[in-house]
């Protein structure tokens, strides 16, 4: 089989899987939570590429919990219990890295878990019912993003956006991507996904922005590390960090846009 049709085959899979478990709220919460667990022991990995130590189970555990803690806030004295014992157990530790691996941990949670716990406040932003249409919206968003910026890239790439990070990425890529998720989400807007004209643009706008400083943030950490992929999970695409590095971003963003911008901008 191809590498062409390994993409296409695990890309459609993909996406239907996603969009599948996103129907309900459980489903939703559970899949995001086993994404965030597998994207941090890819983490790991990355940190192991650098000679760099990481505490996988602290990392789990306190990413978990803060997982958690953001879509039922009651449990937030266990991740604070959590936090304080990692610190003391900390003191116990005899080698000389203590600053990275604390690091490490509180990035894992940081930079995965948190980003991907989102997706349930965002699913009920509105009425405080669960609305997945909403989140199939916002995921078309950041797919139409890169694909838009792949092809604006290719037909008229010609000053590189970030050589350094990523090679193939442009100016001209950067701002189609910027344009054309805009008018997609005008076109969203027309089509029963909520929210309003206006915010659906909004929404495209920081989209395109945000996807592609996820997108070169992951890069980074790769190239740092000198691999190519996160991991070997989908076949075609590389690791789970390699698929969701925009998401990683997009989500914060999203969710401080519809609960805190949005309600000034409409005040």
């Amino acid at each position: 089989m191809s590498d062409v049709t390994k993409r296409i085959l695990t890309g459609t899979a993909y996406v239907t899987l996603l969009l599948f478990v996103l129907m309900q709220t459980i489903s939703a919460l559970v899949s995001f939570l086993l994404i965030a667990i597998l994207a941090t022991l890819e983490l790991k990995k990355i940190f192991e590429k650098q000679n760099l130590d990481f505490h996988t189970w602290p990392a789990i555990i306190i990413g978990l919990t803060s997982y958690l803690a953001i879509i039922f806030s009651e449990i937030k004295f266990i991740l604070f219990l959590e936090i304080i014992i990692y610190f003391i157990s900390l003191l116990f530790h005899t080698r000389k890295n203590t600053f990275l691996l604390a690091g490490g941990t509180l990035f894992s949670v940081i930079y995965i878990f948190i980003p991907l716990s989102l997706i349930i406040p965002i699913g009920y932003f509105e009425n405080d019912i669960y609305n997945y249409k909403i989140l199939f919206g916002l995921l078309i968003l950041i797919w139409s993003s890169d694909s838009w910026a792949f092809v604006f890239g290719k037909l008229f790439g010609r000053h590189k956006l970030f050589e350094r990070l990523s090679p193939n990425k442009t100016w001209e890529g950067f701002i189609g991507s910027i344009i054309l998720t805009t008018a997609t989400g005008y076109v969203l807007s027309k089509n029963g996904f909520g929210l309003s004209q206006t915010e659906w643009m909004i929404l495209g706008t920081l989209t395109a922005i945000s996807a592609t400083l996820g997108d070169l943030f992951q890069s980074m950490l790769k190239r740092e590390s000198n691999i190519k992929d996160s991991g070997n999970i989908l076949p075609g695409h590389g690791g789970i960090l390699d698929r969701f590095d925009s998401i990683l971003l997009c989500f914060p963003v999203f969710y401080l846009y519809l609960y805190y911008i949005n309600p000034i901008l409409n005040y």
